[in-house]
């Protein structure tokens, strides 16, 4: 059970409690008011007694009167300590939801800002960094052209190979921040680019399953769900030793998404410091702020299981 679920259990408790104690005070005056009102019957109880007893009627009358003023007495107090504690657990409840509520405007606002972020870098990426190794290549191209010694032309060669090598890097880097398929035709053609990415960058076999689940992801959760997955698919080509991975989603009966990157690889014991990395630190982040979770499965040489679980009905 959740700590969710043992306050919602809490609160009803005290619900049954206070409904309790209140029914059992009201008795008490009651009963205790028609013991007064209905003085045959006292007096019945008294003759019923008399024999047994030396004390007269006005005694028991009066003895029956203080025990059913303490015991009402001790009734309505249980029933207001009963009040008090049902209020103070919808103070708490209220108070939670507040908190909720603040929580979840800033975590979105901390995935706006990290999208926005994510825009920009690309932005600068492409359009500063990206043009001075162009212009750099241009100028070592022109050099090139030049009748230059054959030892200054290896070394035009070479520079002209490491420009070559960081405008495809700053190429990948830009479209890595912010992939426009995503932005474009959305978030299962986004992850099927991915799947071919993969292919082309670590020859892994990646494949997506298509299904109707993929839509039912808002759109404002598209991209840490896809930062999400192509980080489990970089982990995956970086320290599984697979050949394939498959990634697919599944609605369960508890109103929740849940999408699955499993892997063929040697996958790692629970403890190992690959189960701590950045990567995985960085997805549970991306979760966390959109109310979800990260679950791995792994055993040695029965590969990976990663969960992303999304509260749809959140």
């Amino acid at each position: 059970m959740s700590h969710t679920e043992r306050e919602l259990e809490g609160l009803a408790a005290a619900r049954r409690r206070a409904v309790r104690d209140g029914i059992g005070a009201i008795s008490v005056v009651v009963i205790g008011a028609l013991c007064f009102t209905q003085f045959d019957t006292v007096e019945r109880i008294a003759n019923a007694l008399r024999p047994l007893e030396s004390f007269e009627l006005d005694d028991l009358i009066l003895a029956s009167g203080l025990a059913v003023v303490v015991a009402g007495w001790f009734a309505l107090r249980r029933w207001r300590d009963a009040l008090r504690e049902l209020a103070a657990r919808e103070a708490s409840e209220r108070d939670k939801a507040r908190y909720v509520q603040r929580l979840e405007r800033l975590s979105a606002q901390l995935l706006e800002a990290e999208s926005g972020e994510r825009a920009r870098l690309a932005a600068l990426l492409h359009d500063d960094i990206g043009q001075t190794l162009y212009a750099c290549r241009l100028q070592l191209e022109s050099l090139r052209a030049r009748n230059v010694d054959p030892e200054s032309r290896a070394q035009l060669e070479a520079a002209l190979v490491l420009a070559a090598t960081a405008m495809q890097s700053t190429r990948d880097l830009t479209v890595d921040l912010c992939p426009p398929v995503l932005h474009d035709l959305g978030l299962a053609e986004a992850l099927d680019w991915l799947a071919t990415r993969s292919r082309e960058r670590w020859q892994l076999l990646a494949h997506v399953v298509p299904s109707t689940d993929w839509e039912r992801v808002p759109s404002e959760w598209r991209e840490p769900v896809f930062q999400s997955v192509s980080e489990l698919l970089a982990n995956v080509a970086k320290h599984a030793r697979a050949s394939a991975v498959e990634v697919s989603a599944a609605r369960s009966g508890d109103g929740h998404l849940r999408i699955y990157v499993r892997d063929n690889g040697r996958g790692f014991e629970r403890d190992s410091r690959v189960r701590h990395g950045f990567g995985l630190f960085s997805i549970e982040r991306r979760m966390a702020c959109i109310g979800g979770r990260l679950e791995v499965e792994s055993a040695p040489d029965r590969g990976t299981s990663a969960v992303l679980e999304l509260p749809l009905a959140h």
